[in-house]
This record gives structure tokens, C-alpha cells and sequence, in this order.
């Protein structure tokens, strides 16, 4: 009797599990995407007659998305909007910009609809007689009406913004937000050209650079939302394009950027480096929600500290230390250049 009892409980459990199990398999893995810009660009002069002088840069994104499964055929897509916001770190205004906002349609022509009301009458009589040795006779009767209207219109087809672009921080930014559609993919390259007042000795700087990609997250209970799947962050050099000592300068601060990402990728990777540093986050514990290389890394280029006063940046081995002041001394020397002209 009791055996009897026990089956049927941990036959329910089984199944239970097993269900459990498939629907942690069939959860979809959100895919892999990478994100690449170069680290100099050329700022073009404009033709402007003022006090300030303007400046064209063009910008190009690469996304490269890799699905989890490549195998199989995804029913939304992989990236649903892409947003890309920028601005120069002197905080000069912005005076044009492009691509400009662009609205779309899923339908290739307008719509047409035909409305049609018909209406229609009919009557008919038929007799028919046979009187032997006489004959046979018929006699019939037939009357019908029909009435047709019909109404014919186009409609405009329902339009989305596929490209959406405008000004931030009061002027001083722009972002440029894309959507997936059935004539528009967000993997490839994208460009971007963005026009600055800069004052007339201006020679250089630098453009700071976010990039977010969100995706359709469809919950177990609920409408579907967006959910941000990936972002990078770029620091890029620009420089007057006819300004060779400039080029120079920003070539040089591009090659010191991809050095410390080396360092702060190799950092990240390797196991820790002295006992002084084991015994470090035994006894104090780092309370951030990104890995320490990324997150000095992360100090440096976009948020700008100062490493000669910074705790976590004067506690990096020497060698790191030093390729920081490098960077900080190239940044400066390229954003100051104009001043000495």
C-alpha cells in the first residue's frame, strides 16, 4: 500500500523536472555582438565666413552580430534598434548633422480600399397548361432590378521611424537610433557625419563615443519589452585634416589607447600578481558590478580621472602606471595643441 502511494508522487516530480530541464534548453541565448569604430578620423573644413570655424567628421560604426545558434532561423530579429550617441569632449556646439530622422513603410504603395453596395430585385411568373385534345400553352413573366454603387480610395500606409537622429546636451551631442526592418539590418557598417563650431586655432580632439543595442526580451508573464543586449564605448582622435603635426598627434594617442586596453585585457585575464594584492580583495572586497582592469580602463578613457590622485590607479603595477601618464600626456597634448598656435 505504501508503494502505491510513493509511485504516483515520484512519478509527478519526475515530470516535473524533466519540464523544468527542457524549458531551461529552449531558452533563447540573446547573440553575441561586437562593436568596432576606428581610433583616428580627419575633421574636414567647411566653407563658413564667421567667428568660428566648422568642422565635417565622418564616423563608421561595424557591428558584427554572432548568433548562439547559427543553425537555426530566428523568428524576430536578432537587434531591434541600435542607438549611437557622440560628442566632442570640448563641448563645442553642433552644427549639422547626419544621417537625418526617416520614415519607413512595411508596404510598398499605398493602400487601396474599395467599398461596393449592391442591391438587386427579381420577380418571375411562369404558367404552364395542357388541355388534351386542344394543346398545351405557357405563359410566363419576368422582371428584374439591379443597383451597383461602388467607392474607391487610397490611404496613406502607416509609417515608422526607421532612423531616428537630433541633438543632446543642449547642442553639444547627437544621437542617431536605427531599427530593424525588412529593408533596413543593423549589422554592417554605419556612417555618421556630425559638423562642430570649433574656434579658429582649434588643431584636435577627441569624440566620445556610446553605443547600445537592445533587443525584444519576451517574458513568461507580461508584454515584451526591450532589453539591452550589448554597448561599447570609443574614444576617437580627430584632427584638421591638412595638419600634419596633428595627425601625428592623434596617431600617436591611438596607438597608446590600444596599449592600454592590451594591458587592462591581459590584467583581467590573469591571476593575481602578488600576495600583497591576494590579501588585498581577501580583506577588502571590490563592491563594483565589472571586473577591475575594465574598471580602471574604463576611468582613464571615458570618465576622465586624474591617475596622479586616483586610489585604484596609483595601486597598478609600474608598468601600467606608466602607459596611464602616457595616454593622459598624449590626450593632453592633443587637445591643447590649438592653444599654443
Amino acid at each position: 500500500m505504501d508503494f502505491n502511494v510513493a509511485r504516483p508522487v515520484w512519478c509527478g516530480l519526475l515530470v516535473l523536472s524533466i519540464g523544468w530541464g527542457n524549458a531551461k534548453q529552449c531558452e533563447a541565448k540573446p547573440p553575441v555582438i561586437q562593436f568596432d569604430m576606428p581610433a583616428v578620423v580627419p575633421a574636414v573644413d567647411s566653407d563658413c565666413i564667421g567667428p568660428t570655424d566648422e568642422i565635417t567628421i565622418d564616423l563608421v560604426l561595424s557591428s558584427l552580430i554572432v548568433n548562439a545558434t547559427e543553425d537555426e532561423v530566428q523568428a524576430t530579429p536578432p537587434v531591434e534598434q541600435l542607438i549611437v550617441r557622440c560628442a566632442l569632449r570640448d563641448r563645442f556646439p553642433i552644427i549639422d548633422f547626419a544621417p537625418k530622422t526617416e520614415l519607413q513603410s512595411d508596404f510598398a504603395s499605398p493602400i487601396s480600399i474599395t467599398k461596393k453596395d449592391e442591391s438587386s430585385d427579381s420577380f418571375g411568373l411562369s404558367v404552364n397548361g395542357n388541355a388534351p385534345p386542344y394543346g398545351a400553352g405557357h405563359l410566363g413573366a419576368d422582371d428584374s432590378k439591379k443597383r451597383s454603387d461602388a467607392t474607391e480610395f487610397q490611404r496613406h500606409a502607416p509609417m515608422q521611424a526607421v532612423i531616428a537622429s537630433g541633438t543632446t546636451d543642449r547642442g553639444h551631442g547627437v544621437y542617431f537610433k536605427f531599427r530593424w526592418t525588412a529593408v533596413q539590418v543593423l549589422e554592417g557598417e554605419k556612417h555618421f557625419q556630425v559638423t562642430f563650431a570649433v574656434p579658429r586655432g582649434w588643431r584636435g580632439g577627441l569624440i566620445d563615443v556610446a553605443v547600445t543595442a537592445a533587443a525584444t526580451d519576451q517574458p513568461l508573464f507580461g508584454p515584451p519589452k526591450l532589453k539591452t543586449i550589448a554597448s561599447g564605448q570609443f574614444v576617437v582622435a580627430t584632427h584638421r585634416q591638412s595638419d600634419p603635426a596633428a595627425a601625428e598627434l592623434a596617431l600617436r594617442l591611438a596607438q597608446f589607447d590600444r596599449k592600454l586596453a592590451a594591458l587592462a585585457t591581459r590584467r583581467e585575464s590573469s591571476p593575481a600578481h602578488s600576495l600583497a594584492d591576494f590579501l588585498r580583495r581577501l580583506l577588502v572586497p571590490d563592491t563594483s558590478s565589472e571586473p577591475q582592469a575594465a574598471n580602471w580602463y574604463r576611468r582613464i578613457i571615458t570618465d576622465r580621472a586624474d591617475p596622479y590622485v586616483d586610489k585604484q590607479i596609483r595601486e597598478l603595477p609600474v608598468p601600467v602606471r606608466v602607459a596611464v601618464l602616457d595616454y593622459v600626456d598624449a590626450v593632453r597634448e592633443l587637445t591643447t595643441i590649438g592653444d599654443a598656435s
